[in-house]
């Protein structure tokens, strides 16, 4: 704390806390309550004395619960407006400083507290607090002795959302999060005086406190699980906000939300319903929602709707693409390699480039989301200009889940994204087999199809699924080539085969003129010889006429002798040039190509493949050798294909094989295991049947993966006496005995 005189603080400062300015609206709709809202906060009193309590004693606490309990609510308008007026009945002053981890945990800490002070917020003062945080478990003395005006004073530190920083680790920032937890380790072990700090996140995550040492124990010390409301405290919730905006809610209407609220996702759905039935209801000084206002498909089927309406009205905006409201919301969620459908916040700038759209265009897009009275989107700052580094996230799990054009499981925005996520990660491993064969491109309908397919994205949006944007269009540009060159080859066989039937033609008609000509001939001298003159002369005209079109007919099939004769020339070319034969055995494979392409590949003549995944860089090494050893094994006389190791250090097993489709998991699923287990000493992997979860997409035949967990990976001596004899005995890389046009076409599922 600073050496600084004694001062208390001054009456505005204690009389601050306890000004009441009503929020515009008596429901906040889908996003959490601020800070200002406290005086429509109502029925969480008993949990805010609860954290209070906790908070005031142990200067440190964490505070968990499912998506949509209202955990950042009750810490906003609950907890932290309480402090602020009992610590001002103290003559003590109380200062919250609010951050979120996303882009950076310490960047944006270090900009909050730098906004405390009343000059504040420049770059220098930010520069030296986050100075201050790099010091890990000195930072909190550090940050209390610079902050910390006199004894009076009290600073409280809320990271809301605290499970944003794992997604962060995973990103690349592991160094920047030791730090920060190094800081909330020190704080729940020994907080200086003054200095007070409270964590949110959603309770599935707890498991990853354990990645960073002395976390899991500070949270377990200091953990309060945030419990279900009461239906009582729901309906004081429901209906005590509404009376001081001369508004009432129906007994039975109240109790009907109160009852859908237990059975979905809660707080944030009934927020929303009645901030739009009152909407709705249309303004007016005094108004009352009854069970008659309330829909039929209830909270799930009012919001879908309203989030329906915002996106046609932004579609009709001018220049604003018709489907990029699809592509914002499609950017801003992702699906973990569990399965877990997690928010994906980004800075405008880079969300534009994911979306293929000018800044300025999104922003207006956003502005509409974010809107008061809609909230689908959420941004760090209430500010009316959004600048290019402002986050934009959705503003609440619930909208992923009932919003239908989201969350629909066959046609749903979620699901297209996911199976295109899974057509990129089949065309980066078709990528790495062109890069080991230059032969190996992709079948000539699949180029047409996916030339198609990436129009509509970016390098921005493939980083989002593993990235290699140049590599993939490398394959993409020699797969068209090698088309082109096949419909080429194809036209030119054909003009030749043309010209083989203009000649036999030409031939008969040359045969048919000469004949015809003989009998003209043959039919005047009789008539000089039989006929009368007056007859003669009949005749003579008759067979003049006759003649002529025996001309005609030579005429046409002169021009046809002519356009053969090129093409025999072309012939003669070809003869002399060698390449005759070589045209007719490229004619005959590209005949084959075709019959090929048109016909369906039977899934027994694709050879099993088996996919290894693995969570540290440390088991590649012996992964590889697994890889190798693997290539060597057959399955019912089919030899299996081990294609790469991928690092995915975001898994939470303890090794697993995974199968996809139903038939193949009784089955093949079994046999394969059992090969690969032994050549496994450690660990046992155990079979995970995913044909439940991936059943709606089309997923390559016999694909298999292997995932391995965080423990030790270790090969059995009889595969280590293998090594040996492959180092004298070369085995054939990967992907070489499956042919170019098989690959192609396949997903393969991550």
């Amino acid at each position: 704390m600073n050496d600084a005189i004694d001062i208390p603080p001054d009456a505005d400062d204690l009389a601050a806390p306890f000004q009441v300015t009503m929020p515009p609206r008596p429901y906040p709709g889908l996003r959490p309550f601020d800070e200002n809202e406290w005086p429509i906060f109502f029925g969480r009193e008993r949990m805010t004395d609860a954290v209070v309590a906790g908070l005031v004693s142990r200067q440190c606490i964490v505070v968990h619960g499912d998506s949509g309990a209202g955990k950042s609510s009750l810490i906003r308008a609950g907890v932290l407006p309480r402090l602020r007026q009992e610590q001002a009945r103290c003559g003590q002053r109380w200062r919250t400083c609010i951050t979120l981890p996303r882009g950076g945990p310490l960047g944006n800490l270090a900009r909050e507290l730098a906004a405390l002070d009343s000059s504040g917020g420049d770059v220098e003062q930010m520069l030296e607090l986050r100075r201050l945080l790099n010091q890990g478990r000195r930072a909190p003395e550090a940050l209390a002795q610079a902050l910390l005006r006199d004894p009076h004073d009290r600073l409280c530190i809320l990271i809301d959302q605290f499970e944003e920083l794992f997604e962060f680790a995973r990103q690349g920032g592991t160094a920047e999060c030791r730090l920060l937890t190094d800081f909330i380790v020190r704080m729940a072990e020994a907080p200086p005086p003054g200095l007070y700090l409270a964590l949110t996140m959603r309770s599935e995550f707890l498991g990853n406190c354990a990645r960073f040492p002395g976390l899991a124990e500070a949270v377990n010390e200091r953990q309060y699980l945030l419990p279900p409301m009461a239906t009582s405290d729901l309906l004081r919730a429901i209906r005590e906000p509404a009376p001081p905006y001369g508004g009432s809610i129906d007994p039975t209407l109240a109790e009907r939300l109160a009852a859908d609220a237990a059975a979905s996702d809660g707080l944030p759905l009934v927020q929303h319903a009645l901030m739009r039935l009152q909407a709705l209801r249309g303004g007016g000084a005094t108004w009352r929602l009854d069970a008659a206002d309330y829909p039929a498909d209830g909270l799930t089927g009012l919001l879908s709707r309203h989030a329906d309406e915002i996106s046609e009205a932004v579609s009709r905006l001018a220049g604003v693409d018709a489907a990029l409201v699809e592509r914002l919301f499609r950017a801003l969620i992702i699906v973990s390699p569990e399965g877990q459908v997690v928010r994906r916040p980004q800075p405008l700038a880079r969300l534009a480039a994911v979306c293929g759209a000018p800044v300025d265009v999104l922003a207006r897009v956003v502005e509409i989301f974010r809107a008061d009275g809609v909230s689908f989107l959420t941004t760090r700052s209430r500010s009316d200009a959004l600048g290019d580094e402002e986050w934009i996230d959705i503003g609440h799990e619930a909208l992923v889940r009932c919003w239908t054009a989201l969350s629909h499981p066959q046609r749903g925005w979620l699901v297209r994204e996911v199976r295109d996520g899974l057509i990129w990660r089949a065309l980066l491993v078709q990528a790495e087999s062109y890069e080991a064969d230059a032969q190996s491109v992709l079948s000539e309908a699949t180029t047409g199809e996916r030339q198609r397919w990436l129009k509509g994205r970016n390098e921005a949006w493939a980083e989002r699924h593993g990235g290699s944007w140049q590599r993939v269009n490398a394959l993409l540009s020699a797969s068209v080539a090698a088309r082109d060159a096949a419909l080429a080859e194809r036209r030119r066989s054909s003009r030749l085969r043309r010209g083989v039937v203009l000649l036999a033609i030409a031939a008969v008609l040359v045969s048919a003129g000469i004949w015809l000509r003989y009998e003209l001939h043959g039919q005047v001298t009789q008539a000089q010889q039989q006929a009368t003159h007056a007859e003669f002369e009949r005749n003579l005209t008759q067979l003049r006429a006759a003649n002529d079109d025996a001309a005609r007919q030579l005429q046409q099939a002169n021009r046809a002798v002519a356009a053969l004769q090129e093409s025999l020339g072309a012939l003669r070319e070809a003869r002399q040039s060698g390449s005759d034969a070589r045209l007719r055995a490229q004619v005959d494979v590209a005949t084959g190509l075709i019959r090929a392409a048109q016909s369906d590949l039977k899934p027994a003549d694709i050879a099993p493949r088996v996919y290894l995944h693995i969570s540290a860089a440390g088991q590649r090494a012996t992964a590889e050798q697994l890889r190798k050893l693997i290539g060597q094994q057959r399955l019912d006389g089919v030899a299996l294909i081990a294609p790469g190791v991928q690092l995915v250090a975001e898994q939470a097993n303890s090794g697993v094989l995974r199968c996809f489709d139903a038939d193949e998991c009784r089955g093949e699923a079994p046999k394969v295991l059992a090969h690969v287990n032994s050549l496994l000493e450690t660990p046992e992997l155990r079979l995970q049947d995913l044909s439940k979860q991936y059943g709606g997409a089309k997923v390559r035949p016999r694909h298999y993966e292997v995932w391995f967990g965080r423990g030790e990976v270790r090969l059995r001596a009889a595969a280590a006496n293998e090594r040996v004899l492959e180092a004298l005995l070369p085995v054939a890389p990967p992907l070489q005995d499956t042919p170019s046009s098989v690959i192609g076409p396949l997903l393969v599922r991550r």
